[in-house]
């Protein structure tokens, strides 16, 4: 009987609509008890609502303890699901605002968030940035229905959000663990332009590194994930070259590359960008380094792990040389095409793989097509771009994602679904971390072979992340500034909230930062104008 419900849930997939918004609040609408009190904040913090009512007796906002403590949790929330410490912090003064607490400060990070409401005291959270879009959609639609309507029950709103964050993910495990497969198998072609025998030998090492991941998840090694990860793809991925599916050694990248696309920096670097830009100088500036060092990290693993089985795998490369100049992991990819023409790849094959990246993102079936709407068309016209050698390559990258950025704020004006829902899956086929990755295995292999040509890759990171926020930037801002045409007028006093700057806080906008964001926030207008959502990270994607 156990053994029976364990595989109903290994392949279990919800195909039922998402709730709406009001059905969520008429469910939860019932008369407050008091294991309501006892209701931990979660998400890595032990804080109760009875802790936050306590601290807040005797004060001013007494009454607005369950309000504090229902912003306390919508925060963790918004970045646990993958929303931008930018956007987050924008809406939930927003939601604040809206709740009655008025000069509300917010000081989010990739890792924690300080909070405080007025004179009250101040909160430190824990929390860390992931990706799940079916939760991140209710999560973002209860926070722009809460900042539209003044009249809110903290209480009901409080309970909607436990009914959101309580709730089973659409997908069983295994149904995950094997979306994640197609995902990286798929790469090989329509994110990396290999062939069908690369394809091959990608699903065959990719295995090995979800079982990593799960192990490491099991016995509570996630801080060595990245790195056993990476170790393990060195180890395999030469026994699989050599002996099983025999490719040329400029396919290996394409290999390796499949294998960890999960790991390879996107997100990070388009938001690391975009952050710095809207005056989240510190969280964006993190979020970039972060990804240099994961790039470093990747490299170092899979060159140690490539000496079990890769030592002198290149000796036919290096004119019989052996030792450590035939035992670098191949970096350098073949020139040109090496599997099906780009029109097919990205015509027939992006159907697939946008597929099972929606599915291993946690997208329910009914949110699929409008993101695909978006995905879609972006990177056939970015791949059409890249191959007509029509544009520089960083100016291809920032069109083709302000593509993206306008389809997006087309679907999210008419369907209400953000714009990270369809830019995302995007970002993580793009795979703009992987040249990075290549660029410090070069970096490796120079102390080796002395003639090999090494790019900069923290000016290519960074530039990558930079192109892509630009085109992103200029999407959001045209829809947000037509949406918001008939919203000119002087602010009234209360609008100053969405303005104030707060000394010593990451989230102190420059004066463009501030001029612009506060009529392209997240959510309502205070005076209630016209609901939209910015970008949202990653995840991602990249998460």
């Amino acid at each position: 009987m156990a053994l029976g419900a364990a595989v109903r849930e290994a392949f279990r997939i919800d195909c039922r609509r998402r709730a709406s918004i009001d059905e969520l609040l008429d469910a939860s609408a019932r008369p407050k008890d008091e294991d309501c009190l006892e209701r931990h904040l979660g998400f890595g913090n032990a804080l109760t609502a009875r802790e936050v009512s306590q601290m807040y007796a005797g004060t001013a906002l007494e009454s607005k303890a369950e309000a504090a403590f229902f912003v306390l949790k919508l925060s963790a929330a918004l970045l646990e699901y993958g929303q931008n410490t930018v956007d987050a912090e924008l809406m939930l003064k927003k939601v604040s605002h809206s709740l009655g607490l008025r000069h509300a400060h917010f000081n989010l990070s990739a890792r924690s968030a300080q909070i405080s409401f007025g004179a009250g005291p101040a909160h430190l959270l824990n929390c860390k940035m992931e990706l799940l879009i079916d939760k991140l959609l209710d999560v973002s639609s209860l926070a722009k229905h809460v900042a539209r309507h003044s009249d809110i029950d903290a209480t009901q709103a409080l309970r909607a959000l436990d009914e959101i964050v309580d709730r089973p993910l659409p997908y069983g495990w295994f149904v995950q663990l094997l979306n994640l497969e197609c995902v990286c198998s798929w790469a090989a072609l329509a994110a990396f332009m290999g062939s069908w025998q690369d394809m091959a030998a990608a699903a065959l090492i990719t295995p090995f590194c979800l079982l990593t991941q799960l192990f490491c998840k099991r016995f509570g090694l996630a801080n060595l994930e990245l790195v056993l990860c990476s170790i393990v793809v060195g180890v395999v991925t030469p026994l699989v070259w050599k002996h099983i599916v025999e490719v040329p050694l400029c396919h290996v990248p394409v290999l390796w590359g499949c294998a960890m696309l999960l790991y390879l920096p996107g997100c990070e670097l388009i938001y690391g960008a975009y952050e710095v830009k809207f005056g989240s100088v510190v969280n964006g500036a993190a979020q970039l380094m972060a990804a240099l060092v994961r790039c470093m990290i990747m490299g170092i693993g899979l060159t140690i792990g490539w000496q079990v089985f890769g030592r002198n795998a290149a000796e036919a490369a290096t004119d019989g040389k052996l030792g450590a100049i035939a035992s670098m992991v191949p970096a350098e990819p073949c020139e040109g095409s090496m599997g099906p023409p780009w029109q097919f790849v990205f015509g027939v094959l992006n159907f697939p793989m946008l597929f099972h990246c929606f599915f291993s993102l946690n997208m329910r079936l009914a949110d699929m097509p409008s993101a695909f709407v978006v995905a879609y068309p972006s990177l056939f016209a970015f791949m059409a771009l890249n191959s007509l050698g029509t544009f520089p390559g960083y100016v291809t990258d920032a069109i083709g994602i302000f593509i993206a950025g306008n389809l997006a704020s087309a679907i999210e004006l008419f369907q209400g679904t953000p714009v990270c829902v369809s830019v995302v899956p995007m970002i993580i086929i793009l795979a703009p971390g992987w040249p990075s990755v290549r660029s410090v295995l070069e970096s490796m292999q120079k102390s080796a072979i002395p003639s090999v040509a090494v790019s900069n890759f923290w000016t290519d990171l960074a530039m990558s992340g930079a192109s892509y926020a630009v085109g992103l930037s200029l999407a959001l801002g045209i829809w947000r500034a037509w949406n918001h045409r008939g919203h000119r007028e002087a602010p009234a006093p209360d609008r100053q909230l969405g303005t104030e700057k707060f000394p010593g806080s990451d989230a102190e906008k420059s004066p463009e930062s501030a001029s612009t964001w506060d009529n392209e926030s997240g959510v309502a207008d205070l005076e209630g104008g016209p609901l939209e959502h910015g970008a949202s990270p990653s995840g991602a994607a990249s998460r």
